[in-house]
């Protein structure tokens, strides 16, 4: 006697239970790497483009007298970045490094860089370099840099 099998439809648990665990794994993968990501983004947005202007600066000034201007001087350095918008961060001076902390002080600075209170104490380096053919090369350094994957 011949029994007529009932056909199933939908999943059984244990396929469920496998789906959901191999979900759980890409997600514990992907979520730091999605974190990093956003650290370096709201660094980009809010402390690069002041490090650039820094950069253009210095740039500039080795372009016109063909020497690096001396950054452990602090009004040379103060004259360099000038145009740069340092709300989020502070300069400090070394003979061929420029240092930045991330800093926020106060409450104006605080609503403007919320984005990167995390990063804080973070501090990073940006060395400039005269290469053997007279370039000047930019380079990041220092231990924020290399957790957010800025680092040469």
């Amino acid at each position: 006697m011949l029994i007529k099998m009932k056909e199933s439809k939908g999943f059984t648990l244990v396929e469920l239970m496998i789906v959901v665990a191999i979900i759980g794994i890409l997600a514990a993968v992907a979520v730091p790497f999605y974190q990093r990501y956003v650290k370096k983004s709201r660094l980009t947005s809010l402390v690069i483009p002041g490090v650039h202007a820094i950069e253009n600066s210095i740039t500039t000034y080795y372009s016109v007298r063909g020497t690096a201007p001396d950054l452990s001087d602090s009004d040379v350095l103060n004259a360099m970045a000038r145009d740069a918008d340092t709300t989020c961060f502070d300069v400090e001076q070394g003979s061929s490094t420029i240092s930045l902390q991330i800093t926020i002080d106060d409450d104006e600075t605080a609503e403007k860089c919320q984005p990167i209170k995390d990063l804080q104490p973070g501090s990073f380096s940006v060395v400039a370099t005269v290469t053997g053919d007279g370039k000047l090369v930019w380079t990041f350094d220092g231990a924020l840099a290399e957790e957010l994957g800025l680092a040469d």
